[in-house]
């Protein structure tokens, strides 16, 4: 057998995922064909694509049609009475070739395992935890009903002494205080005679009561209005700029 007796065969398989429109696209893409004779390669009979290739470029044609969604075989042709190099590639259809060697799909083979079964190797299982030791040797059991704790352990809290000897309970509204409880308050006299109402708006203060005011002399020569939006605060002090000899740098190359 030479190097270059390998065919890609196509039987009209698409890889499970794709779509059959979708492959149909691609091929019509890959081969650069109408629709018409891509459809001719779906009749469900053996179509060499390519013939007389070698083993490395047999694999490579393989893979990409495989990405396309086609489902395609690498086979030996030089037992194909069919095999000739004047015939066209796509699409022709032959005599059913026997393949030598089936190459396997490149996709990974999925099983089903049985019910309850760990998914994980041995060699990939987390170790199991360490077990916990708990000191039991200090704990026991206690009739039902009865009280967890002992009497040693019971903490009596202090009762509050509270004296009340001359409580009860007064009718309602009565004076909550005796006559002899009350407290006396001295009575003081006011006297009222020179009180009277000022009429409103007048001043309640007499001429005699009011404070003297000594006026303030205010030189006001400074002053103005300023016009709308000014600056009322103090005069900026103007800041030379500082401008820095850069005579001496330059870019380093």
């Amino acid at each position: 057998m030479s190097n270059s007796d390998f065919d890609i065969i196509f039987r009209g398989d698409i890889v499970f995922g794709h779509q059959l429109s979708e492959v149909k696209v691609k091929l019509q893409q890959l081969f650069k064909v109408d629709a018409a004779k891509i459809d001719a390669l779906f009749t469900g009979r053996p179509v060499p694509l390519k013939r007389n290739l070698d083993e490395a470029t047999a694999n490579k044609y393989r893979d990409v049609l495989l990405k396309a969604g086609a489902m395609v075989e690498v086979c030996s042709s030089h037992k194909s009475p069919a095999n000739s190099p004047s015939k066209p590639a796509v699409p022709v259809r032959s005599q059913p070739m026997a393949p030598i060697a089936r190459v396997a799909p490149a996709y990974a083979a999925w099983t089903l395992a049985p019910v309850g079964a760990d998914l994980l190797p041995a060699s990939e299982r987390p170790a199991k935890p360490a077990a916990v030791a708990v000191d039991t040797s200090g704990l026991s059991l206690r009739p039902a009903e009865g009280n967890l704790v002992d009497t040693a352990e019971v903490r009596h809290e202090r009762e509050a002494v509270v004296i009340a000897p001359d409580l009860g309970l007064a009718a309602i509204g009565e004076d909550l205080i005796g006559a002899d409880e009350k407290l006396e308050l001295p009575l003081v006299e006011i006297e009222l005679e020179d009180w009277g109402i000022a009429d409103a708006g007048s001043d309640l203060l007499s001429a005699a009561e009011r404070p003297v005011v000594v006026p303030v002399a205010v030189a006001n020569s400074d002053f103005g209005l300023a016009p709308a939006g000014s600056d009322l605060g103090q005069l900026r002090v103007s800041v030379k700029p500082v401008i820095p000899d850069i005579s001496k740098l330059r870019l380093a190359e």
